[in-house]
């Protein structure tokens, strides 16, 4: 795959095979594509295991610093014990959907499409369109790793107050609005990366996990 298939690819298995052929495949980044993945689902999911499982996943993966030792092993039995009573929901129409919703939830932490592949039966199964659901995650892919033919040095110079302030601002409350904004406090801050300056200047779908705003924050 080159650059410019990269940049248009519609296929999240040739998206992954170019990562891992370029080393790029980052065990961290996967968990904030899949929980990117399943914000998309979000409103099937109203079992608080699930989302307490969700919850924790979040703050682990918005840490700097990480406790390597740090277990989801009884979360994740949560969701499965959560997904056992969801079979029970017999008068449920949309019980199969959020089955698979939930599916999506347990596999979050897997270095593999199985919670991309379970939010599109979520979505097929609530609304249809489970093939259009799989093309939409390749933008997320794209906002998540960025751009893997170009690795960026970041200067830390340009982590000003200001654009701390705003990519943390961006982070918590998830409203990309502000990511032209981020641009012109890093441009006035020093920094003349064009693919750094240009994605926070583009139109369209960001998402919590946006190479970018780790960049600034310092997220691995």
């Amino acid at each position: 795959m080159t650059e410019k298939e990269w940049l248009t690819c519609g296929s999240r298995i040739h998206m992954r095979r170019m990562l891992k052929g370029l080393g790029r495949d980052s065990p961290l980044r996967w968990i904030r594509f899949n929980l990117t993945c399943v914000d998309r689902v979000r409103d099937l999911i109203d079992d608080e295991r699930c989302l307490h499982f969700l919850r924790g996943l979040e703050i682990y993966t918005g840490e700097v610093r990480r406790d390597p030792f740090r277990s989801f092993d009884d979360e994740e039995a949560g969701v499965r014990e959560a997904i056992r009573h969801l079979w029970q929901r017999r008068g449920d129409p949309l019980r199969g959907a959020r089955i698979a919703a939930a599916r999506a939830v347990l596999m979050a932490r897997s270095h593999s499409f199985a919670t991309s592949e379970n939010t599109a039966i979520a979505v097929h199964r609530q609304s249809y369109g489970g093939r259009e659901e799989r093309r939409r995650h390749c933008p997320l892919l794209r906002d998540v790793f960025g751009n893997p033919f170009r690795p960026l040095a970041f200067s830390t110079e340009c982590r000003t107050e200001t654009a701390l302030a705003l990519a943390r601002g961006i982070y918590e409350s998830r409203d990309f609005g502000a990511m032209p904004i981020l641009a012109d406090a890093l441009q006035d801050a020093g920094c003349d990366n064009l693919d750094i300056l240009s994605h926070c200047r583009k139109p369209g779908e960001h998402v919590r996990g946006c190479w970018v705003v780790d960049l600034v924050l310092g997220k691995t």
